[in-house]
């Protein structure tokens, strides 16, 4: 399983890279190339796949927490890649930008990415490190990328969309076109739609957790039931959970 996740992962880095070098072929420069929140989402998890490989190789196991927690931000940042694209940007596209949506590099860097790192944690990864509070961090980095963008708007290059000119690269952020009120509804809104998809991501993390250690090498029936420590016949006793009844409990055979 252990040589399937490095190989999965490395074909990963290559086809995410390959994304990249596509659509930077299709930018006007390096510049609006790096600015779009879809590159540096794409570029989040090219580095944290490298960094995550490297970690499955050579960590042994250290700071387990933090880099399930690096993972799974990258995942909740590059789904929001795929979802803002495929439902809000791509059915609002001109028709003169359909020859690029349609184009390979769009396809690797809105569909491939994500969904190839996303079935990368529910192939592999080890399930049950998310906590509740996780989808706080998991705001940061859309967070980040809307100060980055006002910033940039002050003396950046121009996006040119057919006939569109804007300072922003996305029409939610365009102060010009929504109004400072608009923006600041749209960003609430992104950032209330993270919560919620990290909120949903750390359920299905608990919801896929495998049982502790313990029960593993147990035969039980419900997860409340649980083996006496020490049964060493073939079917160990049960005992119900203390919120459990006597009625419950399984007999020893």
């Amino acid at each position: 399983m252990k040589i399937a996740s490095i190989v999965f992962k490395s074909l990963f880095i290559i086809s995410c890279a390959y994304g990249l070098s596509l659509t930077v072929l299709d930018s006007p420069s390096f510049a609006i190339f790096i600015s779009y929140y879809t590159t540096q989402s794409n570029v989040l998890c090219l580095a944290v796949m490298i960094v995550f490989l490297i970690w499955i190789i050579f960590g042994k196991n250290r700071n387990t927490r933090f880099y399930h927690v690096l993972k799974s931000l990258a995942t909740v940042s590059i789904l929001v890649t795929f979802l803002i694209f495929h439902f809000l940007l791509r059915p609002n596209m001109d028709a003169s930008m359909d020859n690029v949506a349609q184009g390979l590099g769009n396809i690797m860097v809105h569909y491939v990415t994500p969904l190839w790192f996303f079935a990368d944690y529910l192939l592999f990864d080890v399930k049950g490190f998310t906590r509740a509070k996780d989808p706080l961090y998991y705001t940061l980095f859309p967070i980040y990328y809307f100060v980055f963008s006002n910033f940039r708007a002050v003396d950046g290059e121009l996006y040119r969309y057919g006939d569109t000119i804007s300072q922003f690269p996305y029409p939610f952020l365009d102060y010009e076109v929504l109004g400072i009120y608009g923006v600041s509804v749209a960003v609430l809104i992104i950032t209330a739609a993270v919560l919620i998809l990290g909120f949903v991501f750390v359920a299905l993390d608990q919801v896929m957790k495998k049982p502790k250690e313990r029960y593993r090498t147990h035969r039980y029936g419900a997860i409340s039931q649980k083996p006496i420590e020490g049964a060493s016949s073939p079917d160990p006793v049960y005992v119900a959970d203390v919120n459990g009844s006597s009625n419950n409990t399984l007999p020893q055979s």
